[in-house]
């Protein structure tokens, strides 16, 4: 007898874990066919109670395995030929999963006005243009890892410059006399965040909206009238938004990571009230500017593998199922 139920658990062992083996499956219950050679060489009706809450039942050329809660564990390994584990293609995957980073930028901006009517100006750079900054990446639809946005705060500075006449040496061109202004301002932007990961690079495209305060300025010529030199006229517009992309590329040494941009900003907000000289013909001026910055970034949480909410639920998985063994 002993015997018997020895050869008959072997018999379920491989026909539940055989690869290939056709069962069908029902709530608790596993019903596999039997090979001819094992039927002759057992009884045709046994029944055998194996554990309190295992039942194995042959009737015929059927076997019927009864296991408890669903489960078709029985305390053995599946053993799978050399020949079946050839055919499996293993592919090893890198998720790139939802993280956050804070960093802080630095860049210089090359700045004009686009007046309305159309002066003649040069380009003035101003080496001021620094921020913090917080990215937050996230999965499209839950599985295109190569979105998020980005948001901070940014001290920068922004102006014109008008050309002198060549044959003169003079300006011919001015605003209020003057000749040059620069500008400082306070911006809070909203950007969508566009990233590609390859090896330990990234390729970076950012587009959306800023908002900004004017703080400051500072006015240069000899036909401006020096109480303004530092002073904002009434007509002066302070508030400023606009639109604002960019490029770049980043260094990833997680977790750590370098980025260089190129960003174009341009006003949608003109500089001053534009009927303050003449209320029959409008002025405009809208900033204009290129930033090129650079960045260093930190992590707050992992950038590739399982986060730890994943972790936690596996974990939890896991003791939930042993205890329910």
């Amino acid at each position: 007898m002993r015997f018997r139920i020895a050869y008959l658990l072997s018999a379920v062992a491989l026909i539940v874990l055989q690869p290939g083996a056709e069962a069908r499956k029902k709530p608790g219950k596993t019903v596999a066919e039997m090979p001819d050679s094992l039927v002759r060489a057992l009884p045709d009706s046994l029944v055998r109670r194996v554990t309190d809450s295992t039942r194995i039942e042959l009737t015929d050329s059927t076997l019927t395995l009864s296991l408890p809660k669903d489960t078709l564990t029985v305390g053995l390994e599946p053993v799978y030929s050399d020949e079946y584990l050839d055919t499996v293609d293993i592919k090893k995957t890198k998720v790139i999963n939802d993280y956050s980073m804070v960093g802080v930028q630095y860049g210089i901006a090359l700045n004009q006005m686009r007046f309305n009517p159309t002066k003649k100006q040069g380009m003035l750079m101003t080496p001021m243009n620094i921020g913090v900054m917080y990215t937050r990446y996230g999965k499209m639809f839950g599985y295109m890892p190569y979105f998020g946005f980005q948001t901070g705060l940014f001290y920068g500075q922004d102006g014109y410059v008008f050309k002198k006449d060549k044959e003169t040496g003079d300006y011919n061109e001015s605003v209020d006399g003057a000749t040059k202004a620069t500008y400082t301002y306070l911006e809070v932007p909203m950007l969508a965040h566009l990233h590609i990961d390859v090896w330990h690079l990234k390729l970076i495209v950012n587009i959306g909206l800023y908002g900004a305060y004017r703080t400051g300025v500072e006015r240069e010529g000899d036909r401006m009238d020096p109480d303004y030199a530092n002073k904002f006229y009434d007509y002066d517009r302070r508030f400023d938004y606009g639109i604002k992309g960019g490029a770049g590329i980043g260094l990833v040494l997680d977790p750590i990571e370098f980025h260089i941009t190129a960003t174009y900003r341009a006003s949608l907000g003109t500089l001053y009230d534009p009927d303050y000289h003449s209320e029959y013909y409008y002025r405009f001026a809208y900033p204009s500017d290129i930033i090129i910055s650079a960045g260093i970034h930190v992590q707050l949480t992992k950038r590739t593998g399982k986060t730890k909410a994943e972790l936690r639920k596996e974990a939890k998985s896991s003791v939930y199922e042993r205890n329910q063994q």
